[in-house]
């Protein structure tokens, strides 16, 4: 499947402060590294523990990276404890993060 094809199947929500990403948790990796799409979710795999929010905190670096926005942006909206969560972008619309799902799926 095309990475365009596979970003498609992202359920992304627009709001008044910017997109809501849901997101596949794979914590505890052997890298850091958006994996896939996972249902309707963006798959992000990370070397961190699932422990005292250091999971979290590594999604959102990798978040950061990928998507060419500062951490400030993005904070967590729901799925604090588990596997399926949901962040706030806040800078960006939801084509915006398809473009640039795309691009890193298709490498």
């Amino acid at each position: 499947m095309t990475g365009a094809a596979e970003a498609g199947k992202l359920k992304l929500s627009k709001t008044e402060k910017g997109v809501l990403l849901r997101v596949r948790a794979v914590p505890g990796a052997s890298r850091d590294r958006i994996s896939g799409i996972y249902s309707d979710a963006l798959k992000v795999a990370v070397c961190a523990p699932a422990l005292e929010g250091k999971a979290n905190r590594a999604i959102v670096r990798v978040l950061s990276k990928t998507l060419g926005i500062k951490r400030s942006t993005i904070s967590l909206k729901s799925g604090k404890t588990s596997r399926n969560k949901c962040f706030l972008l806040e800078t960006l619309t939801e084509k915006e993060v398809l473009k640039m799902v795309t691009g890193v799926l298709a490498e």
